[in-house]
């Protein structure tokens, strides 16, 4: 299941970067507008353990720079379930903010919905 957040963080980190078409000034760097935005929010979550920022941080920029999420946070180890919380949280903050760029509520489910049956549409 952690690790399946952290897959989803990638995916929809992903369609968020790449759903912007528009005018340049218009659209939110991963870097500076993306990423501050959500750990921002962190906080408002009461069980969302602070000590496990920096590392849904780095997921976070992992997936800004187009790298297997993954694969990048296997290199650390086992996810402890304070962190996988926390994961869950930025994917829910990730959610809302794609819903909203699209302006259109569900449009992550049907995203997620698209993603999995492509997954298992693949038969490698």
């Amino acid at each position: 299941m952690s690790r399946g957040s952290v897959f989803l963080v990638g995916v929809l980190t992903a369609h968020i970067i790449g759903q912007q078409d528009g005018v340049e000034e218009d659209r939110l760097d991963p870097l500076s507008d993306l990423i501050p935005a959500v750990i921002r929010r962190l906080p408002g979550f009461e069980l969302a353990d602070p000590t496990q920022v920096p590392m849904v941080t780095g997921v976070l920029m992992a997936a800004s720079m187009g790298m297997d999420t993954v694969a990048w946070r296997d290199q650390f180890g086992t996810i402890p379930p304070k962190e996988a919380l926390v994961h869950n949280f930025v994917l829910w903050l990730l959610a809302d903010l794609f819903d909203s760029l699209v302006e259109q509520p569900g449009a992550t489910d049907q995203l997620m919905r698209e993603t999995f049956n492509s997954m298992a549409a693949d038969p490698g």
